[in-house]
């Protein structure tokens, strides 16, 4: 029997030390990730995309911004505030979501941004509406950029999420 105690807490051994490198070796990686220029992070073949295109959406959120803590000299921040919160909203983490969201935009960009700094305002403010469910604002959104700004993809996002407005953000998006 001293046999086999001894057997099983030799394995539980090894199984924690096993644990301990391959965490260790993920926050590696992590930490090496965090060190890449933003194109090569923001690449379709890499870091936060491959979490992505395995639905992992939380952890893709989570990385960005641990990449937007850890780098602040990036050349496009928008950019990434604006995936991070896209990759909350598919993971239904909707707090975060709404918070990176509202980092790209302010009511600046309605009123001095030209076409493209409106354009973005009404996606950026209907997507939040998505969000939180104020469906009455983000047919606003949409009706302004219907009177005032020619449509892009942009306005059809807000459109389809409007058209799918009993869905999830994740499947109103697909």
């Amino acid at each position: 029997m001293m046999i086999f105690d001894g057997m099983a807490t030799m394995k539980t051994i090894v199984l924690l030390l096993l644990l301990f490198s391959c965490s260790n070796l993920a926050a590696q990686d992590l930490s090496n990730v965090l060190l890449y220029e933003q194109r090569f992070f923001d690449s379709d073949t890499c870091c936060w995309r491959k979490l992505a295109n395995t639905k992992e959406y939380e952890k893709a959120g989570n990385m960005i911004v641990s990449y937007l803590k850890n780098n602040k000299t990036h050349t496009n921040s928008q950019s990434l505030q604006w995936h991070a919160g896209q990759m909350f909203a598919k993971a239904q983490n909707d707090k975060q979501a709404i918070f990176y969201f509202k980092k790209t935009y302010n009511f600046l960009y309605r009123l001095f941004g030209g076409d493209e700094g409106k354009a973005w305002y009404f996606y950026a403010k209907g997507t939040v509406a998505f969000i939180k469910r104020d469906k009455e604002k983000l047919q606003k959104m949409i009706q302004e950029w219907d009177k005032n700004l020619p449509k892009d993809r942009n306005y059809d996002a807000l459109v389809q999420l409007y058209e799918n407005w009993d869905k999830k953000y994740l499947e109103a998006t697909e």
